[in-house]
């Protein structure tokens, strides 16, 4: 239950939740929201008086947790920060675990890791290569529809962390290779990009019968592009 106080004329809002418990607990999240818990039996004005009596610590805590995340490097992963999952945003949240696992709740995605574990990052990227593959083959099978009238031979996919391409082509070797990071993105976006490593099969270069064949088949082409330049960065890579 959201709830609020006025503090020197600012109105400071917070998460009230009753629970089992002796005493009132603050907890400022690693967004930088105010939950409070609170005795079920407690009235809520009682609460409402004791954050007002906390007030001034309460804006320290949460000021030294908006600088933990200004200093936090983009291309780390910490609690908080915003990743991207098939088009939705997810909010991370990481715990204590014995082995490396992810799973997806909610608005949610939750890493169990290692407390110190250096290579988060490689792991992570490692987690979505293996959720892609199989994304990946439906997306080529719906695409490869699209194609049916070129006698274009099914090619295999390879799935690497590219800096620069969403995804290759290699004519000979029946292959087209996509970016990992592409599972970030929503299912147009992921179509765009394989329809157009497909289409390399018929025109390899990008001359105008390339960017007509693709825009015949796909019409919207480039508003997917540009959606996938510019809307799926989490900074992960």
């Amino acid at each position: 239950m959201l709830r609020a106080i006025n503090y020197c004329g600012l109105r400071v809002e917070y998460e009230f939740v009753k629970k089992d418990i002796k005493n009132i607990n603050i907890r400022i999240t690693p967004e930088g929201n105010i939950s409070v818990s609170a005795p079920v039996q407690m009235p809520a004005n009682k609460v409402d008086n004791f954050v007002e009596e906390k007030a001034e610590w309460i804006f320290r805590k949460m000021a030294d947790v908006e600088k933990r995340r200004e200093s936090m490097p983009d291309d780390s992963l910490y609690d908080g920060k915003t990743l991207f999952f098939l088009g939705s945003e997810y909010t991370l949240r990481i715990v204590s675990g014995r082995k490396f696992d992810v799973k997806i709740t909610g608005n949610e995605i939750i890493i169990s890791s290692r407390y110190g574990d250096e290579n988060l990052k490689g792991k992570y990227i490692n987690w979505l290569s293996e959720k892609a593959a199989p994304v990946f083959d439906e997306e080529l099978d719906k695409m490869m529809k699209l194609v049916s009238d070129y006698n274009i031979e099914r090619p295999e996919i390879y799935i690497r962390n590219m800096k620069s391409r969403w995804g290759s082509c290699n004519d000979q070797k029946k292959r087209i290779g996509l970016n990992v990071q592409l599972i970030k993105a929503d299912r147009e976006c992921i179509d765009q990009v394989i329809l157009h490593e497909l289409v390399h099969f018929v025109h390899y270069d990008h001359s105008n019968k390339f960017y007509a064949l693709l825009g015949g088949l796909m019409p919207d082409w480039r508003e997917r592009k540009e959606r996938l330049e510019t809307k799926y960065n989490d900074g992960i890579r």
